[in-house]
This record gives C-alpha cells, structure tokens and sequence, in this order.
C-alpha cells in the first residue's frame, strides 16, 4: 500500500494539518496509526476525495475561539507557530460577527503592520475603512517598547480601550502574536506587560487574546510559559493533534534554583 503522510494530505485536500488529524481521529479518512503517526492510504483517499471536501479550516478551531472570546485576558500557546495566523483569522472572523459594534485591535510584534493590514484582508473586510472609521487599530507595538520600554505600550492600550469606550463601541475585542523572547529575550518587561494589560482589560469592556509560540529551542521555554498562564484570566494550549483549555484559579511560589 501507499501510504501519504497528514502533511501531504493537508496539501492535497487544501485545509490545514489540524483538520486532518482531527478527521483521522474521529475516522471520517481511511487512517491508519503507526506508531504516533497517522497515515493514510492513497488509493482510498481518492475514493473518499470523489465523495466528499473535508471541513474547512474554521471548524478546526471554532471551540477555542468561542472560549477565547469571552471577556477578559486570555492566552493562546501553540506549539506549531504558523498555526498562530490561521487561528488568528478565525478569531477575528468569528469576533466581528458575533461583536459587530466592538472596535477591533491588533497589536503587532513579530509582524510587520502591513503585513498585518494583507492577512486580514482576507477576510473580505475593508481594512482601509475600518481603520479610517475608527473600527479597527493596528499598532506596532515592538517598535514602541524599542523606543520607550514597557510604558508606552500600556500607555497604547489605554489610549485605545479608552477612544473605543469614548467613541460609543460596546466592548474592545484584540489580539496580540508575541514570541516569549520578543523583548530581547528578558523576561521581566514581558510579563510587566501581560500584567499590564490584565489591569487595563479589568478596567474596560475588553477582551484580549495574547498568542504564544512555545518555541522548544528557548531555553527555560516551560516554565517562562507557565509563568504568562499566571497573568491571564483562561488559557489553551493548541498542539498538531491536541486541544487543551483551562480557567487560571491557582497561585504558587516562585523560586529560582541556584
């Protein structure tokens, strides 16, 4: 037999690698698991490709945006960093139909402004005009804290939080892709961050997803992780395969090994 591996599916079928695990589990592919890996068979996947499309990739996600959009600050982890963008877009999507009259923000780190503006493009929205009408705000927060540290970029957030409130919008709904490193690697600013935010969205009608890389080649990348889950209201965790959603209810003791 020959057998494709989920990557080569995902190619062939046009959707993402999540969406096929999750037809392989739920037995909706002709799947086969060796080892930790599916696998699937080329011939019967014609034969399935002839009868049916897979779901398209929203649904692959749609349980965690749902959670992920309920008020307050919540964190996103993902251990497959293009998969960042594709919920993203979902995120915002499934925002702006259930929020119409919330004004939408996103804060860009790692991604360039424009390129932000071209990705939620495609959602057919008019990114121009949402801007210009006040609807949308786009900041690219990496070059505030590079000029003026931590400050400026809280101070960014109450300004927007506060126009949006002012401006008559029901609610500040946003998102925000950071790297556990994205301020030259120090810990402290980005958690003084986090903590930030976690007042400001208390203090408004805000509802705030913070997406995190956990990139296995940073070091101390678990406990930096575990750390951020302590300043957000709920968190997920988003794997190849696997989904996991918790409510933060729980304190500890922080203490460093010498």
């Amino acid at each position: 037999m020959d057998y494709l591996t989920v990557e080569e599916v995902a190619v062939i079928l046009k959707t993402h690698v999540n969406t096929i695990y999750k037809m392989c589990r739920q037995g909706v592919l002709p799947a086969v698991k060796i080892g930790p890996s599916w696998r699937i068979d080329r011939k019967k996947l014609a034969t399935f490709m002839e009868g049916g499309t897979p779901p398209r990739q929203t649904d692959s996600f749609k349980g965690l945006v749902s959670l992920s959009l309920r008020p307050g600050h919540n964190l996103g982890i993902f251990t497959v960093e293009k998969d960042i963008l594709d919920f993203e877009l979902t995120y915002f999507a499934t925002a702006m139909e259930q929020n119409p009259h919330a004004c939408f923000f996103k804060e860009c780190w790692w991604q360039h402004p424009d390129d932000a503006r071209r990705h939620l493009s495609s959602l057919k929205i008019d990114v121009e005009k949402m801007e210009s009408d006040g609807d949308l705000v786009i900041i690219n927060m990496s070059e505030l804290y590079r000029k003026n540290g931590v400050i400026s970029v809280l101070e960014a957030w109450i300004t927007v939080a506060e126009r949006a409130i002012g401006n008559g919008f029901t609610g500040l709904v946003g998102t925000g892709s950071k790297h556990v490193d994205c301020c030259d690697g120090d810990q402290h600013p980005l958690l003084e961050v986090e903590n930030g935010i976690a007042k400001i969205c208390k203090s408004f009608q805000s509802t705030m997803l913070c997406t995190y890389f956990m990139d296995p080649a940073v070091g101390n990348i678990f406990p930096r992780v575990f750390e951020m889950t302590l300043l957000h209201d709920q968190f997920f965790i988003q794997t190849e395969d696997t989904e996991l959603m918790a409510r933060v209810t729980y304190s500890f003791t922080h203490s460093q090994r010498r």
